[in-house]
């Protein structure tokens, strides 16, 4: 059994953490560990607040400019200002060339969403329909489907189509607790991060509201704030001010680790497949580790001395920590475990979203390399009761929406073969075809 190792700290500073080992729980490298990063050179930024990546293109989030690299960071193109008074570039995504920045107070009040098109040569206002206040604080913005949500610093999460349209309220459950520090998405499910009463928040398709999830499931927590969230395919972990929660659905039971470092000032995640990277801020520095089993337990990886990171992302083998001081990047090619630089990682199956499942289902699934898949669903004698959906797929994160229309009330097993490798989950189905 894996066990949780404590970190006690003599001071907030990261300067004097002690370093503790303990086979299978949380280890702490000494501070020597950050020569493993490298600054880099052509992103000139005070302060840079947001990483993020696809494929080969990385976007990093500055005061008042973004960066861009579309070929795996060989090169970088620094935006024009995204608007006058701007100071802090809190979010950047790109979808289908276009850029998105939201910005937020740092010596000024946000001024919500900028869009471009010509990654960062111009910028248009992108904010039309946001209103009240806080709703021009973005505090991080996801992109799904042709839907943009934004989680505001103090008008709760609000959503808007890309291509027609403006912003609207998504959801009224932040009334009572304005400010939503992030928002993510796995599989069907919307998770926020809202309050500092240890709650958050969690939404399928068709609910009509955001359904709320106690971090400390029995009761609310006086201060507790959710500060970032993740979805690995097999469960979620969300980073709060006194360290990491885990659970398979993103609703409760939460299961708390506890790095031993409080108040955390910022945290962030990393997904590369299945392994979650996390960077964890306090007293200026930050620790970075690394989770094998969904947040269960952790592997320290880095100690960093005066050098507080705002966001994580990692692109191919090269992980990237937006900081105060500018962008870095380190590799993960020697870390034990990871893909390509250690032990293989395995397939991993999941249905993404409640159960039981309705007329539609949708299968969530992570993929060790890239090759074909074949996904078939059995009833309890082991009879196939569909013709296998057979296709190929990269390796990462992948998805399948599957017609359960035609099955009786009952329970059944669904099977993904890929990789060399088999991977099964349990489906159930009502008999009215409803949740």
């Amino acid at each position: 059994m894996h066990t949780i190792l404590k970190t006690r700290l003599a001071s907030r500073s990261l300067r004097s953490w002690p370093v503790w080992f303990a086979l299978g729980g949380l280890f702490l490298l000494p501070a020597a560990a950050a020569a493993q990063w490298a600054q880099v050179p052509q992103v000139v930024a005070s302060d840079v607040f947001s990483v993020w990546t696809k494929g080969d293109t990385i976007v990093a989030g500055a005061d008042s400019f973004a960066y861009v690299s579309t070929n795996a960071g060989a090169t970088w193109k620094r935006s024009t200002k995204v608007a006058a008074g701007v100071t802090s570039v809190s979010r950047v995504r790109v979808r289908n060339g276009r850029l998105y920045a939201g910005t937020n107070r740092f010596d000024t009040l946000g001024q919500g969403v900028f869009v471009s098109d010509d990654l960062g040569d111009t910028w248009s206002d992108f904010s039309q329909g946001l209103a009240g206040p806080g709703s021009h604080d973005i505090m991080d913005l996801l992109i799904r489907g042709d839907s943009l949500y934004a989680a505001t610093d103090g008008s709760g999460v609000w959503v808007r189509n890309l291509t027609s349209g403006t912003w609207s309220r998504f959801g009224s459950a932040f009334a009572s607790q304005p400010q939503a520090a992030a928002v993510a998405s796995g599989g069907s499910r919307l998770l926020a991060c809202s309050g500092f009463n240890g709650t958050v928040f969690f939404r399928d398709p068709g609910q009509a509201d955001w359904t709320i999830s106690l971090l400390l499931n029995d009761r609310f927590g006086a201060g507790l704030a959710g500060e970032s969230a993740a979805w690995n395919g097999r469960g979620w972990v969300v980073g709060a001010n006194n360290g990491v929660f885990h659970s398979a659905t993103g609703a409760g039971p939460w299961t708390f680790v506890d790095f031993g470092l409080n108040p955390l000032i910022h945290t962030a995640f990393a997904l590369r497949g299945t392994d979650i990277f996390v960077s964890l801020g306090a007293g200026g520095g930050t620790l970075i580790a690394l989770s094998h089993d969904d947040g269960a337990t952790w592997q320290g990886l880095d100690t960093l001395a005066s050098a507080l990171t705002y966001d994580l992302a990692l692109q191919g083998t090269t992980l990237y920590g937006g900081r105060v001081g500018g962008l870095w990047r380190r590799s993960i090619v020697n870390v034990a475990g990871v893909p390509g630089g250690g032990a293989r990682s395995h397939l991993a199956f999941v249905i993404a979203g409640s159960q039981p499942v309705g007329d539609r289902v949708r299968f969530a699934f992570e993929l060790p390399e890239a090759g074909p898949i074949a996904l078939e669903v059995f009833d309890v004698a082991g009879r196939r009761v569909e013709d296998p959906i057979r296709d190929a797929r990269p390796a990462g994160h992948g998805e399948i929406e599957w017609d359960a229309g035609r099955l009786a009330a009952g329970v059944y097993l669904a099977r993904l073969s890929a990789a060399g490798e088999h991977a099964t989950t349990r489906l159930v189905r009502t008999a009215n075809g409803r949740r």
